[in-house]
């Protein structure tokens, strides 16, 4: 028995659409749109420069049921080049892009191994006879809500034994219950690792065994923050070897300014400036959300940070970019500043941080029969935007009246 090399990626969402961000140039519009394609390259090139054995992608490949014929082409061109290196690639399909969907299919090459709409082995075997058990399956239909690990049986037989997995690991509210399961259940099957997908954090949930989270290969808002990639797993005997790699063709990212001076515009905007340039050094692309930190010149800032907003916005005009779509006042600040003048701005601020209630909030303008005509549904990313707006307006309303 040698070691195995694979790489584990999850939650490729290659056709999602980016929404929420105004007045995006059509340039940078169009590489968001590529970049989950361009990450699922990066993660292709990664398999190849590192000769692994197999890849194995832990579903969600698509963002919608009824996946385009475009996408599953460029899908199955990736997919070639592995095949001109005979490396298999072993796939379940997660709650987005499950099996009940309807679409024109596509053929995928020989070395594409798909698993059923139920539990599964498939087997690998190396040249030097070294075997792979691999355990999984794809969603027959968006909601499973059944506890399907119960049904991963370990098949005796080969040197390793991999479980792929799109679920939620109980404990975990943030997620949909989908495909739950306990630690102590993946521990009971015995497997060598178990390569998670549904969860978009990258997340080692236990050494021992040895089960991990990959997380999505590209941030597609806010919340999903940082560097997104993929994992190379190396088994060895008893050894357990994890490299996370990082592919994301545009990082989203939030950074921290204390506004030195008074305030005024040019120092802010030169301290914004260098923030930029300090960013461009890493080379690559990112949506920078940047929060201000300006003490007791809050109102002050709070009159122009539209106008900083759009004057940075417009200044960037470089191939790799550092897109600023957000200036905020931090919550910190506006709680100190408006502690020292008026507990009434203290409330406001304190209820905004706390505040989880925007559906609710808004549910009687869509219940409503003439102003629902006119309203289309928020995404979450839309609520929160709002309630900032909303935030800074009263703010500033507060400084003009006193």
């Amino acid at each position: 028995m040698s070691s195995v090399k694979f790489i584990h990626a999850a939650d490729l969402h290659l056709d999602s659409p980016y929404s929420g961000l105004k007045g995006l140039p059509s340039t940078i519009l169009k590489e968001l749109r590529e970049s989950p394609f361009k990450s699922f390259q990066n993660i292709i090139n990664e398999a190849i420069f590192h000769q692994v054995d197999f890849i194995v992608l832990s579903g969600d490949l698509f963002d919608g049921e009824n996946r385009s014929l475009r996408t599953q082409v460029r899908f199955r061109a990736e997919m070639e080049k592995l095949q001109q290196l005979q490396i298999p690639a072993y796939i379940i399909h997660g709650n987005h892009d499950h099996l009940s969907g309807t679409w024109i299919t596509v053929e995928q090459p020989d070395n594409v191994h798909v698993f059923s709409g139920q539990t599964e082995v498939k087997s690998f075997e190396k040249r030097d006879g070294t075997s792979v058990h691999l355990y999984g399956f794809s969603y027959p239909r968006r909601h499973i809500k059944e506890r399907v690990i119960e049904t991963y049986k370990k098949s005796e037989g080969a040197d390793y034994h991999i479980g792929l997995l799109h679920g939620n690991l109980e404990g975990n509210a943030e997620h949909s219950p989908y495909a739950p399961f306990s630690l102590k259940e993946l521990a009971d099957r015995d497997f060598d690792y178990w390569a998670l997908g549904h969860i978009h954090k990258h997340q080692v949930v236990s050494e021992d065994p040895l089960v991990i989270y990959s997380g999505n290969i590209q941030g597609r808002n806010r919340k999903e923050s940082g560097e997104k990639g993929c994992l190379l797993i190396e088994l060895d005997g008893e050894s357990r070897k994890h490299t996370f790699i990082g592919t994301s063709e545009v990082i989203w990212d939030s950074e921290t300014i204390e506004v030195s001076g008074d305030g005024g515009f040019d120092g802010i905007f030169k301290q914004c400036k260098e923030l930029i340039e300090e960013k461009c050094l890493d080379g690559r692309s990112y949506l920078l959300e940047i929060q201000l930190d300006a003490g007791e010149n809050a109102g002050e800032v709070a009159e122009y940070l539209e106008d900083l907003t759009r004057i940075l916005q417009e200044e960037e005009q470089a191939e790799v970019f550092i897109w600023v779509y957000k200036i905020k006042l931090t919550h910190t600040m506006q709680m100190n500043r408006s502690s020292e003048i008026s507990p009434f701005v203290a409330e406001v601020s304190q209820l905004a941080s706390e505040f989880d209630e925007t559906e609710t909030s808004l549910a009687p303008l869509y219940h409503h029969p003439i102003a629902r005509r006119y309203l289309d549904s928020m995404e979450p990313k839309d609520q929160e935007s709002l309630l900032d707006d909303a935030e800074r307006y009263l703010l500033q309303l507060f400084e003009t009246n006193t």
